[in-house]
């Protein structure tokens, strides 16, 4: 059982992760969105056992079996690009196997350079499909955490550079937010997970209508507590509106 409810409440579902499971002899590509795990493809490789043979034949039976498994290392970079390259939610990719195979693909599989350098984490995991899925986001929640607390400070930096600097370019508090939002004013809202669900709802539909970019933060940084303390909304506005 893998326990990934911490998770669920922490990322948004404008965006996405990566996920590759590589073996010597399958390998599973899926896709964390939000709080939901797919499979997007399963393959395998073809590549026979080790043989018990000697001499000559064991040395070429070893190397048939390399230039079969970086023909498949080259498949599933291949496979990657097709499911991820064009992907604009993809904030990063997580890499399961055992070692050294996952190392191997990475330094040998001819993944393209925008993909490799999403790569986010590199985790030892056992098991493909779905099972070995669940295995590498649960063994992921630290990075996926501090990317997430990451994204929120750089907003929220944002947000408080420009409260001191440009005023009448920020909206705070929920009467303010919600009057700059359906004046078609607010570029970016910040939100807070504390706020009432339905105001949540409320204002997100706002922002829909004047395709406003959503920023959901916590109050797990002291950015996040002081955010709360303006209100728990907010917004970096378009244009300078004074009172």
């Amino acid at each position: 059982t893998f326990v990934i409810d911490p998770l669920k409440d922490m990322l948004e579902t404008d965006e996405s992760y990566g996920l590759l499971i590589i073996e010597r002899n399958e390998a599973t590509i899926g896709l964390l969105d939000g709080k939901h795990i797919k499979i997007m493809q399963n393959m395998t490789s073809g590549i026979p056992g080790k043989t018990r043979a000697g001499g000559q034949s064991a040395q070429r039976f070893a190397r048939i079996r390399e230039s079969m498994a970086k023909e498949f290392f080259k498949r599933v970079a291949d496979h990657m690009k097709k499911h991820f390259f064009d992907n604009k939610k993809l904030k990063g990719i997580l890499v399961g196997g055992p070692i050294p195979t996952k190392e191997e693909f990475l330094e040998q599989g001819g993944l393209v350079t925008a993909l490799k350098n999403k790569v986010i984490g590199v985790r030892d995991i056992g098991g493909t499909e779905m099972h070995g899925l669940q295995e590498l986001v649960e063994k992921s929640q630290d990075l996926l955490a501090e990317q997430e607390i990451t994204k929120q400070k750089m907003i929220l930096d944002q947000f408080f550079e420009r409260l001191a600097k440009e005023p009448d370019k920020v909206a705070y508090g929920i009467a303010e937010t919600e009057e700059r939002l359906t004046r078609g004013a607010v570029d970016k809202l910040i939100l807070s997970k504390t706020l009432d669900k339905k105001i949540i709802k409320k204002l997100e539909n706002l922002a829909g209508a004047a395709s406003t970019e959503i920023h959901i933060v916590t109050s797990e940084t002291a950015q996040g507590v002081q955010f709360d303390n303006l209100g728990g909304a907010g917004g970096l506005l378009r244009f300078e509106i004074h009172d």
